[in-house]
């Protein structure tokens, strides 16, 4: 994570030169710290791994790394802040930082709040805009006032809350740690954290076991490593903090009421009025101990979740389908569809090797996916317009490509010559045709000028016969960059009609394309995904599990999904679009 800090400092100390925009070299300076930041966000390996603290010197060039930055980072990296930037903080109020962490305020805007307003802090913008003197100023209007208000709301709604990806392998192992517990008979995630939403507040975890053992499975769990401290105990339920900083709530359930715990508590809430409603209407009760019938208030389901649909005559209904929409209508109708499942993933066809800015090499790479269980691998290195991440040169894709062969033939395991091409600001791909077209398979992606023509260029780019993906399509990283401002029914209809592939990016900050549009590509226009993890190291690989989970909140079946084809029918799928 030092990587993401810092260039979260960087992009701070561009945002205090511009609202301060002292002299002639404040340009000049805002570009080399947002560029200094985005060589940082794509920086395959720790920056720790580049630096040698006791000779305070950097041992490896970075690209455009110039001596005022590696004087910062190494400051950083030893003391754990720049005192450069402490100083800066002081020359403008502390509000005017957390003004620019919302969506449609930038510096300039800031600065002009700022010196006309004097606004400095996020409640005084919000009255302005009700008072209406953000509409009248140069430049707004009301159009412009009412997209801050929006982005306001969902600052205050998301800004506490972390993204899951951060935290879900922690909360497996604490599941798997926990059900060592000799008293414990199940033990299961619940709340936002189970349906795999993109953003947790804090986590729900259910226990159960018989009552006598209840106080020792609830010691057990206090000892737990993932447990930081404990906030509040008592006989069935603790309030405790994981090592992350996350609130973690524990409850111990009877035996027979653990079903209709999992369930009251894994929500969501919309999913469970509408269930409770039916409930009513059928002469039943639901609470979380279990359901009943009303008039004689007699239990009659609750030891497995699966009970509270049965008794409603409903199909059961995944939990990453429980999102207030139309799924209850649908298990009505038996329509709900069998979901996409980790086995069924074939191989990982967004990866990056030594060749461009990951850590290992291809054959480590593919060796990797065949303890996976994979039939194939993509390796998928940047092309030469991405300088920050090493992008792979002409003379190296020789070099690469009969690499490739030579360990298709040493490991007898299909491994895929593919590129993660950049689409240019113009919508034009980074390589040219005749180099695509060698490609056994490529990734067009977005990386730089994120927020120009995006819809434009990634239109154009889908015009290209030999792209086959496009990658990680909104760019965004969770709770760090908002998603890009995309037409998606251009896009949508577009891949449609040049077959194109969308990427279901499994990074953790990413998870990209958002489940939402998903379903609607899905559901709307017939499209296909690639469920990718984007490694740039072996160990990435891990990260399937989390997009795959991820995906079926968009109600992805293994048909939706290409990687999980076998190697001949994928190869011939991709053909089809050059074709």
């Amino acid at each position: 994570m030092q990587n993401l800090e810092l260039a979260k400092i960087f992009d701070t100390f561009a945002d205090i030169h511009e609202i301060k925009d002292e002299d002639k070299n404040t340009k000049f300076k805002v570009r080399a710290y947002r560029q200094a930041s985005l060589t940082l966000q794509n920086l395959a390996r720790n920056i720790g791994e580049y630096v040698d603290l006791d000779k305070n010197e950097f041992t490896k060039e970075i690209p455009g790394f110039g001596s005022a930055i590696k004087s910062k980072i190494l400051e950083f990296l030893s003391t754990n802040k720049i005192s450069e930037l402490e100083e800066l903080k002081k020359d403008i109020p502390h509000g005017l930082l957390e003004l620019l962490e919302i969506k449609n305020v930038g510096p300039k805007k800031v600065k002009k709040f700022y010196n006309e307003l004097n606004i400095t802090n996020l409640e005084q913008l919000k009255k302005a805009i009700i008072d209406n003197e953000i509409q009248e100023l140069e430049g707004m209007g009301q159009k412009s006032a009412d997209k801050i208000m929006e982005s306001i709301v969902n600052f205050e709604q998301y800004s506490k809350r972390t993204p899951l990806g951060l935290i879900y392998l922690e909360l497996k192992q604490l599941v798997a740690d926990f059900q060592k517990c000799n008293v414990v008979l199940k033990v299961q995630i619940a709340g936002s954290a189970r349906r795999y939403q993109e953003t947790i507040g804090d986590i729900d975890i259910l226990a159960t076991g018989l009552e006598e053992h209840h106080q020792e499975i609830i010691k057990f769990y206090k000892n737990l490593s993932q447990i930081n401290r404990i906030e509040n105990e008592g006989p069935t339920k603790v309030t405790a903090y994981l090592q992350s900083g996350i609130q973690i709530d524990l409850r111990v359930v009877q035996p027979d009421e653990f079903g209709a715990a999992l369930q009251y508590f894994s929500g969501n809430q919309s999913h469970n009025v509408k269930l409770r409603t039916l409930a009513k209407q059928m002469g039943y009760k639901i609470s979380e101990y279990g359901i009943y019938e009303s008039e004689t208030n007699q239990k009659v389901g609750g030891t497995e979740e699966s009970d509270i649909y049965t008794k409603l005559n409903l199909q059961y209904v995944p939990v990453f389908l429980r999102q207030g929409n139309n799924e209850i209508d649908l298990a009505q109708q038996n329509k709900i569809p069998e979901l996409i499942d980790l086995k069924d993933i074939k191989g990982d066809l967004h990866t990056h090797s030594t060749y461009s800015d990951g850590q290992n090499s291809i054959e480590e790479m593919a060796l990797e996916a065949i303890k996976y269980g994979y039939k194939y691998i993509a390796i998928t290195d940047h092309s030469p317009n991405l300088k920050v991440a090493n992008g792979v040169s002409l003379e190296d894709l020789k070099r690469k490509k009969q690499e490739i062969e030579t360990l298709k033939a040493k490991l007898n395991f299909p491994i895929l010559y593919g590129t993660e091409v950049d689409i240019l600001g113009d919508g034009s791909i980074d390589y040219d045709d005749q180099t695509l077209s060698e490609f056994d398979i490529v990734i067009a992606s977005i990386h730089t000028n994120l927020e120009k023509d995006t819809t434009k260029r990634i239109l154009k780019a889908m015009e290209n016969k030999y792209v086959h993906i496009i990658g990680h399509p909104t760019t965004r990283l969770i709770n760090k960059r908002p998603p890009a401002d995309l037409d998606f029914k251009k896009i949508f209809q577009q891949a449609k009609s040049t077959n194109t592939i969308l990427e279901i990016n499994a990074q953790p900050l990413r998870l990209d394309l958002p489940d939402i549009h998903i379903r609607e590509a899905k559901e709307n226009y017939g499209l296909k995904f690639a469920i990718n993890t984007d490694a740039h190291t072996k160990e990435d690989l891990k990260y399937m599990e989390l997009g795959v989970n991820y995906s079926k909140r968009g109600w992805t079946t293994k048909a939706d999904v290409i990687n999980t084809l076998d190697y001949k029918d994928l190869i011939n799928l991709l053909k089809q679009k050059t074709k």
